[in-house]
């Protein structure tokens, strides 16, 4: 990798949980793309206007989030910026780059699994009790039972597991906390873990094809991505990003009347705004409240 590639120049300004979720974001679209993988951290810093375009409707019609794809966009326009001051590229590439708009939040800004849906990807998952099917229903279970982000999720280390929680000590803004797991992922979680075993090390781990657990080989955010993918896909709910089963455990939490502000805690939220965006309750909830609303004494 060449330090003066605008690509790694842009990822080195970056903190380092941000520089592992924009890598691995960058990483997808060039996956979607089909470009070669020892040529992409060049190619980057040279989609122009018409590439760019194609890149942001790729990813709508991917089903990624307004959020999700908004943040690509800026990392793109900011690394062909670094290629502007680097001389590489010509200014007016980032000055048409940055008139295409913004994804609004409205127009596709996720969904949340209901039970019924979780309970049918639990029961799939169940089924296969493989050393690789043992640990992506963990992964699940610890997504859907705890919230945590992907980028948290790859991040997690044997000494973040207590028993009954997990430290994440790389949240977003470098900020540390910790989440309770709930029984049903704390039994998933330590059969994996009776099956990877108690070295050092991160808790999720690559697993070969054969069964044989990469000792020491951590499961990258990317592949976590296609895991997620893929699995929804193929029990029929299409179109569900990681960041949807964050949502998820928000939504249910809310449903549950767990009150907003402990939800804002658990999620990891600085600002309880941030949490109110998540919240995918549907419209029977609200006929629900209005149905029982009286100024009876």
């Amino acid at each position: 990798m060449n330090a003066a590639c605008p690509y790694v120049l842009y990822l080195g300004r970056l903190a380092p949980n941000s520089q592992r979720s924009i890598a691995s974001q960058l990483n997808s679209i060039a996956d979607l793309m089909g470009w070669p993988k020892d040529e992409r951290d060049a190619m980057y810093h040279q989609i122009d206007y018409q590439q760019a375009s194609h890149i942001k409707a790729l990813l709508i019609a991917n089903g990624w989030s307004a959020r999700s794809i908004n943040r690509a966009m800026i990392a793109i326009r900011s690394i062909v910026k670094v290629a502007v001051m680097s001389g590489l590229v010509p200014e007016m590439q980032s000055v048409q780059l940055r008139a295409i708009s913004k994804v609004n939040h409205g127009a596709h800004d996720g969904k949340a699994l209901d039970a019924r849906q979780v309970q049918s990807l639990f029961t799939y998952l169940a089924k296969d009790e493989s050393a690789i099917g043992i640990r992506n229903y963990a992964i699940f279970t610890t997504l859907l039972g705890t919230g945590v982000r992907r980028s948290e999720l790859v991040a997690l280390m044997m000494t973040d597991f207590t028993g009954s929680t997990l430290i994440v000590r790389k949240g977003k803004g470098n900020k540390q906390r910790t989440v309770h797991l709930p029984e049903w992922a704390k039994e998933s979680l330590e059969a994996w873990l009776s099956l990877r075993g108690d070295d050092d090390g991160h808790i999720f781990l690559r697993i070969a094809r054969g069964g044989t657990i990469h000792s020491g080989t951590a499961l990258s955010s990317c592949s976590v991505y296609s895991l997620i993918r893929k699995t929804l896909s193929t029990i029929g709910i299409e179109g569900v990003s990681p960041h949807d089963l964050r949502r998820t455990f928000i939504t249910r939490l809310l449903e549950q009347h767990v009150d907003i502000n402990t939800v804002r805690q658990m999620a990891g939220h600085a600002d309880i705004s941030t949490t109110i965006m998540y919240d995918k309750r549907n419209e029977k909830v609200m006929q629900q409240a209005a149905s029982v609303l009286s100024y009876k004494s």
